[in-house]
């Protein structure tokens, strides 16, 4: 039995918008609209991380300094979007460094370093309770803001 193009055609469209679901960011797997963010004090100590020390691809420092985590805060908390494809995507913690949670409870967005072009390797995850973790090193390690 010979399949005609428009058959085949809508086939792959079909397949091509589950994938989508189930691979993006936004997954059916995982909730589609991050945790809301409690207000953010830009004045808040608690948001800088001191003498941070960020390594990127070749593992020479980049960048070395305080990193204040209010900025990027408040445009997670605006809906703003980094660029990056994974900014606002579900965080699967396959590193067991934070505590254990269902899948799509954490979140991961991005955290511009100065003098690096890529994303690098900062991020923020944000958990569904308002817990927020810092990671300077691309998930080896972790520190609880919030």
């Amino acid at each position: 039995m010979k399949k005609s193009p428009l058959t085949i055609l809508l086939l792959v469209l079909v397949l091509a918008v589950l994938s989508l679901q189930f691979l993006g960011p936004d997954s059916w797997f995982g909730p589609g609209d991050p945790a809301p963010i409690e207000a953010v004090d830009p004045r808040d100590e608690a948001l800088v991380v001191r003498d941070v020390a960020v390594r990127d691809l070749d593992g020479r420092v980049a960048w070395r300094g305080d990193v204040d985590l209010a900025p990027e805060l408040e445009r997670i908390a605006a809906g703003e979007r980094d660029p990056h494809r994974n900014d606002g995507g579900v965080f699967q913690n396959r590193e067991g460094l934070l505590p254990d949670r269902p899948r799509g409870h954490y979140r991961e967005y991005v955290v511009r370093t100065p003098g690096i072009s890529h994303a690098g390797p900062q991020r923020l995850v944000i958990g569904a309770d308002g817990e927020v973790y810092y990671t300077y090193d691309h998930y080896r390690s972790f520190r609880r803001i919030r």
